[in-house]
């Protein structure tokens, strides 16, 4: 089935509370998103206690403007806003990936599916394409919900792509940089791969996470796995790189069980024997990889696959598809 999803420019000259304003015509859905990411913290209210710290010297006054924006469309406080943008950092265990990069005489092509359990399948019908541009050009695309401001997964064309995989260490939790705030940096000020695997690594932040980190160069594939103040960047030889939702590199002294880890191995594997069965060579064949009975979870809300160096992106959500081609030419 075919389905243009919507794509929206967010202009990064305009000032941080003007530039969401496309916003307005979804309030229904953003009040919607947020009463179920808050639904989660009932009852928790050390939460609330604990996001003055990061209103107060960590979150950019930049990202608190756009945060009060969405706030003021919304039925919902600006904090409430914040802690439904910060729910990876603290519900990070609900989430499951499988993401792997492949490179061929073409581009570098990077695939993932986002698992992660919502009700009434809000997170599928929601999803939109975000352009975020500067003087007119796009700096990158995410992919993401109205109302959230932060980045997941997202493409710079012709320099690199990204996404985020779960995953629990023994480490404590950090007042730092969230997760999804850092990749929207990253995004935003790298120009290149090298670049990005610098902050990545380097950069103090909240939480566990691997990062799936792709260029526009067949050698430019890597996981990053970090805890709030480790890293461990893992390479490959051949022509894939794979990551689920556990730790290859890092020493991990978790003991913490979920469905995440208890499939990760599995999923893993499964998408590792496609790859080395049968590079694909298109956007086509790496969704097929992604919609493989042994990849797909039944809680993938969404499945993408980005061109590098074309900028390309292969977007199906709720139950919809669509190849977005890009308007990026490389010189």
């Amino acid at each position: 089935m075919n389905h243009q999803f919507q794509e929206h420019t967010v202009n990064l000259d305009l000032e941080p509370d003007q530039r969401w304003t496309f916003l307005t015509d979804y309030k229904e859905a953003i009040n919607d998103l947020l009463h179920c990411y808050l639904n989660d913290f009932k009852g928790a209210d050390f939460i609330f206690d604990n996001v003055e710290l990061f209103k107060k010297s960590i979150i950019s006054e930049e990202y608190l403007q756009e945060i009060e924006f969405v706030s003021s469309i919304s039925n919902f406080s600006s904090t409430e806003v914040l802690i439904a943008n910060l729910y990876y950092d603290i519900l990070k265990f609900y989430f499951g990936y499988t993401a792997f990069a492949i490179s061929n005489n073409q581009s570098v092509l990077h695939g993932r599916n986002l698992d992660w359990h919502t009700e009434n399948n809000l997170l599928s019908k929601h999803t939109r394409i975000f352009n975020f541009q500067r003087e007119g050009k796009t700096l990158f695309k995410s992919i993401g919900w109205p109302g959230f401001i932060g980045t997941l997964s997202g493409i710079s064309p012709g320099k690199f792509s990204l996404t985020l995989n779960a995953v629990l260490s023994g480490d404590a939790p950090e007042i730092a940089v969230p997760v999804s705030f850092l990749l929207r940096d990253v995004l935003t000020s790298s120009n290149t791969f090298q670049e990005a695997r610098q902050k990545i690594e380097s950069t103090k932040i909240a939480c566990d996470c691997l990062i799936l980190l792709s260029g526009v160069s067949a050698d430019e594939k890597i996981v990053i796995e970090r805890t709030p103040y480790r890293f461990f960047t893992r390479t490959s030889q051949s022509g894939y790189i794979v990551v689920t939702n556990d730790y290859k590199g890092i020493q991990n002294t978790s003991s913490a069980n979920s469905i995440l880890q208890a499939t990760s191995c599995g999923r893993y594997e499964r998408a590792e024997a496609l790859l080395k069965k049968t590079m694909p060579d298109n956007l086509e064949g790496c969704m097929q990889i992604l919609r493989d009975e042994g990849v797909k979870m039944n809680i993938t809300v969404q499945q993408m696959v980005f061109d590098n160096k074309t900028g390309d992106i292969y977007l199906a959500a709720d139950n919809n598809d669509i190849i977005k081609r890009n308007n990026y030419h490389p010189s």
